[in-house]
């Protein structure tokens, strides 16, 4: 079930850029709260604006959400790019198997939201497209060990990015749904994570 947030302001809008603002809050909002409870009106009160004043910066509560995940890609692939720079090739795959995996931890709502089939559907917004196609980039270049030649709109998944992905990915979403136990904290599911990366492509 959404919960809902506290009828009371949070942060006071004074200038600046309102769009940036609404996109900060509703970042706040999403990771306290979850997507559902993302609203214009929400935002504009704990904003301290006019309750129509989301809706001259987004068309409409998807646009707005498009852009979360846009900058929840460009997180992902920042910290990707990271965690292979100065590093030896061979060592990629895992080193970026695990910051993906701790960028979904450190962000548990909007990683699920970036995946979120309903809010991909339909055309995807240009930015949230080029964001995670860059990501996707960098899944591909710490798979191969090298630059990828193809244009990630028409390449086609195949078994190292995919067995890579599907490990990392699946396991986030053991863990974020709670199915691996209370027992098993982060620090062990981070280790867990890098030997299995280790020991599939060794």
């Amino acid at each position: 079930m959404t919960q809902t947030p506290p009828q009371t302001q949070t942060d006071t809008y004074h200038h600046g850029d309102l769009r940036r603002a609404l996109i900060d809050q509703a970042g706040k909002t999403l990771e306290q709260y979850g997507a559902g409870a993302i609203t214009f009106r929400g935002l504009a009160r704990a904003l301290g604006v006019s309750h129509a004043a989301p809706g001259h910066h987004f068309s409409d509560r998807n646009e707005l959400l498009s852009e979360l995940a846009a900058d929840g890609y460009a997180g992902l692939g920042d910290a990707l790019a990271a965690a292979m720079e100065g590093q030896p090739p061979n060592t990629w795959l895992e080193r970026t198997g695990e910051a993906y995996v701790r960028f979904a931890l450190a962000n548990p709502e909007r990683y699920r939201m970036m995946f979120a089939s309903r809010l991909m559907a339909g055309v995807c917004p240009d930015r949230l497209r080029a964001e995670s196609s860059q990501a996707y980039l960098l899944l591909l270049k710490a798979a191969y060990q090298k630059e990828p030649e193809a244009d990630p709109a028409t390449y086609r998944l195949q078994t190292p990015e995919l067995a890579a992905w599907s490990l990392v990915h699946g396991s986030v979403m053991l863990w974020l749904d709670g199915q691996l136990g209370p027992e098993l904290d982060e620090a062990t599911f981070l280790r867990l994570t890098r030997e299995m990366l280790s020991r599939a492509f060794a």
